[in-house]
């Protein structure tokens, strides 16, 4: 059924059954987060952690929730990381610097650029209603989208500090349109999804990968690297490993938590 409405949203035609759209709404965090970083410039990364979660996070229970982000110690760890240039350096060490001046940038365009995009997904995919909380927010170099569900209400929480460092103008497109493909594949699939507490790995791969063919399909002048994002050599790698990852995802394929996660997770490796 869901690959069905793929091909035809993508075709230019609109579903049989489509109704009128109804678009994301979104709140923006980065303005509030901006007030806070310039008033926490001088304070030791440790400092500057504590005052995060008890200052900025916990106004955003939300954003900041133990399902996404674990315990206070864990979340304070995370914003330690985060505010260490030397230790922060080391999670996206294949691309350019993370600078405050990068992140501020990104927050100033990044909830415009969305809506825009959003709009032309719906021109796609005319049935998209969207009953998703969408946030904007830095999410401590943990992940550039992350849609999730928790206290019986749809998340999808954007990290503006990982989009800053991973992506380029040019794929901006490329990442809303999977970001709300997601929204859609759980629209259009409901209760034919896994209904346990932790999905096992082969349907994250099932959804993960329709995401990003239709992420390229909707913008044809990317080539599969810039859909893919990081790592940076993830394409040529896999032209060499293909084999052998094959191998190792079917020994994990129906596995759940950290052992399913691994493969899809930004800054974990499976050797």
């Amino acid at each position: 059924m869901l690959a069905a409405l793929v091909i035809t949203g993508l075709g230019g035609l609109v579903p049989a059954f489509a109704a009128q759209s109804k678009p994301c709404s979104y709140r923006d965090l980065m303005p509030a987060y901006q007030k806070f970083s310039m008033e926490t410039a001088a304070l030791a990364p440790e400092q500057r952690a504590a005052a995060f979660v008890k200052d900025f996070a916990a106004q955003y229970p939300d954003y900041y929730a133990p399902k996404v982000f674990g315990s206070e110690a864990k979340l304070q760890a995370s914003a330690a990381r985060f505010f260490d240039p030397k230790r922060s350096a080391q999670v996206f060490s294949d691309f350019p610097p993370l600078t405050p001046e990068r992140i501020a940038a990104m927050g100033r365009v990044v909830g415009p650029q969305f809506a825009e995009q959003q709009q032309r997904f719906i021109h796609t995919f005319a049935d998209f209603s969207c009953a998703t909380e969408v946030e904007f927010a830095p999410s401590l170099l943990k992940f550039d989208g992350h849609p999730v569900e928790f206290d019986g209400k749809s998340h999808l929480l954007f990290g503006v500090d990982v989009i800053a460092a991973v992506h380029e103008p040019a794929d901006m497109p490329a990442f809303f349109d999977h970001e709300l493909f997601h929204l859609y594949q759980r629209q259009v699939i409901a209760a034919q999804a896994p209904q346990g507490e932790e999905d096992p790995a082969w349907w994250t791969m099932w959804v993960e990968g329709l995401a990003t063919y239709v992420s390229q399909r909707m913008n044809p002048g990317l080539d599969a690297q810039q859909v893919l994002w990081s790592p940076k050599n993830m394409v040529a790698r896999m032209r060499l490993e293909q084999v052998r990852a094959a191998k190792l995802m079917l020994l994990d394929i129906d596995k759940t938590g950290s052992d399913a996660d691994r493969w899809f997770l930004a800054g974990k490796t499976v050797e």
